[in-house]
């Protein structure tokens, strides 16, 4: 499935929706945690390489047709 491109706030509000928090942020980086302990960090650019957030999200475990629908 092909991502759109979005915003680092874009991915950032539609990870809230999804429950994660943002607990740490340094640099161009933003980290956020799921209450049922899954993470991810993701670039906080103005727009995130498809490739990049795709593995971002695969590796914290969500579901990108999820993810997509809170963009």
């Amino acid at each position: 499935m092909k991502l759109p491109l979005l915003s680092g706030q874009q991915v950032l509000a539609a990870l809230e929706r999804l429950g994660f928090v943002e607990i740490h942020r340094r640099g161009s980086h933003v980290k956020m945690e799921h209450p049922d302990g899954r993470e991810i960090v993701f670039p906080f650019h103005g727009e995130i390489d498809r490739y990049t957030l795709k593995g971002a999200l695969q590796d914290a475990d969500v579901d990108i047709k999820a993810f997509l629908k809170r963009v």
